[in-house]
């Protein structure tokens, strides 16, 4: 009877767990834009009074570009870097400094792009263009707990066949407040920075200037940042200029052209990563807007009773052959035969019969074979047999990865490491990026060295900067800069 009801609630627990489930549609994926944040930077615009003190006038929202092991640049808007007189008079009032048109024209400003907190980095302006609204910014030294943005764009400046296109998801990215001299926060941290999401609802030269309009709020706490797409790809930069109801924001055509124009280095793209197929997931029709038929019920319901059935019976098997004994194969009988023999013969001042070789213990290490015989021959004519050594033990020393979106550090504890999306598949997997592939890349060890090689991935794999060809493999070396797809590791040895 016992065996009767736990039989029926197996049953009844397989039956619910073969029920059919209705799929949730979760909440759009922002992950991806979100890793921007990593690149979006203060700029402060400062001077120093006659007592040595430092004050902000204004500021702006920011973004960096660049090579985090070389050069970084900052891009910002160009009017901030000239407050007019208006704004300088009234922070002179509020700082309570002397205000006169004559202490108005003495002002000498500077440029500051914050680090941490109050630590910030003086730049150096390269150039700036009041047409475009757009200032660039050179930064003495990467400011390395910081990424530079990688800018999405058309080949050969080409408006015609943008890689983004109305409707695409957008996000303008900056700070919660205009930064002024009278603001209650002066020095905003990366956690702080904003995400304002919207749509592009035109492309669009707006007195001979190239734009993307979108319904993203832009204002004095966004101008400057960088606006994203889905993927955190910068297509623009954020203006205070708008056109009815809709925000603008520098298409990166320019932007682009600009920087190359320059002869500066820069992250770019020229198309979307390509989102890996998922397999199909089991999609129930609403019942309540279609009926299931008849026949499909009894189908199913049958269906079900025979992989219960089945599965029934394959447990009572599995349960009746539990308590037989399992017959040892002759590879594990000869095994046992000859540790037992080994265990006797090791015994300190044991001697075989008729057998005037003495058997004594030996402590020391002669790696893993079994035994080793000394030459020569010993006074007493004794031949001593010395006892299993310790092996040596090879550690793979592969380096770590550290992923710089998190900080995480990443042990590379094989000789052959695979990075991808699907933790069947690979030995870390990026769960919270659907660009990057299965089995996307992988690192190993070789007697030439360590090598990164690319799994045949969808969408590439980069060493240094450098698009690895499909199936192709690159030495890395301690510093390396791995990107997979759009999510870029460090390596260190």
């Amino acid at each position: 009877m016992k065996g009767f009801k736990a039989l029926c609630v197996l049953s009844l627990g397989l039956i619910m767990a073969f029920s059919p489930v209705y799929k949730v549609q979760a909440a759009d994926d922002t992950s991806n834009a979100e890793s921007a944040k990593d690149g979006v930077v203060q700029v402060n615009i400062v001077f120093t009074d006659e007592s040595n003190v430092k004050h902000i006038i204004c500021g702006a929202s920011g973004f960096l570009i660049g090579d985090s092991e070389g050069s970084e640049y900052v891009i910002t808007c160009n009017h901030i870097l000239n407050p007019d007189d208006e704004t300088i008079t009234a922070a002179l009032e509020y700082l309570e400094l002397p205000n006169s048109e004559e202490d108005v024209a003495k002002i000498s400003f500077s440029t500051e792009v914050v680090v941490e907190g109050d630590v910030v980095l003086s730049t150096t302006v390269v150039n700036t263009s009041a047409e475009l609204d757009l200032a660039v910014l050179q930064l003495p030294q990467p400011i390395y707990t910081k990424s530079p943005l990688t800018l999405l764009t058309s080949q050969n400046y080409e408006v015609a066949n943008l890689p983004y296109a109305i409707a695409d998801t957008v996000y303008a990215m900056g700070y919660p407040d205009a930064i002024t001299y009278d603001s209650e926060t002066q020095y905003y941290s990366d956690e702080q920075v904003a995400m304002t999401m919207g749509h592009i609802v035109n492309l669009v030269n707006l007195q001979n200037v190239q734009v993307i309009e979108s319904d993203a709020a832009v204002g004095a706490n966004n101008c400057g940042g960088p606006l994203v797409d889905e993927y955190g790809y910068v297509i623009g930069m954020n203006l205070l200029t708008s056109d009815g109801m809709y925000s603008c924001a520098l298409d990166s055509t320019k932007i682009t052209k600009l920087l190359d124009g320059l002869g500066i280095q820069y992250s770019c793209e020229y198309e979307r990563p390509v989102e890996e197929e998922e397999a199909p997931e089991t999609e129930v029709s609403d019942t309540k807007d279609k009926g299931i038929p008849t026949y499909v019920i009894v189908i199913i319901c049958v269906g079900i009773v025979a992989v219960v059935a089945g599965i029934t019976t394959t447990v009572i098997v599995i349960v009746i052959n539990k308590d037989k004994p399992k017959k040892k194969s002759k590879k594990q009988l000869k095994q046992e035969e000859e540790a037992r023999m080994q265990s006797f013969i090791n015994k300190p001042g044991v001697k075989t019969p008729n057998d005037p070789f003495k058997f004594e213990s030996s402590n020391d290490n002669y790696g893993p074979t079994d035994t080793v015989i000394l030459a020569g021959k010993p006074a007493s004519s004794e031949t001593t047999i010395l006892g299993q050594g310790q092996g040596i033990s090879q550690q793979i020393k592969m380096g770590t990865l550290i992923r710089v979106k998190t900080g995480e550090k990443i042990p590379l504890n094989k000789g052959y490491f695979t990075i991808g999306k699907d933790s069947l598949h690979a030995d870390y997997y990026v769960k919270d990026n659907g660009t990057i592939s299965r089995q996307h890349a992988a690192i190993r060890q070789t007697n030439n060295g360590i090598f990164l090689e690319d799994c045949n991935s969808t969408n590439g794999t980069w060493l240094n900067g450098v698009k690895l060809e499909k199936g192709g493999k690159q030495k890395l070396s301690n510093g390396s800069v791995i990107k997979i797809s759009n999510e870029e590791f460090k390596y260190e040895l």
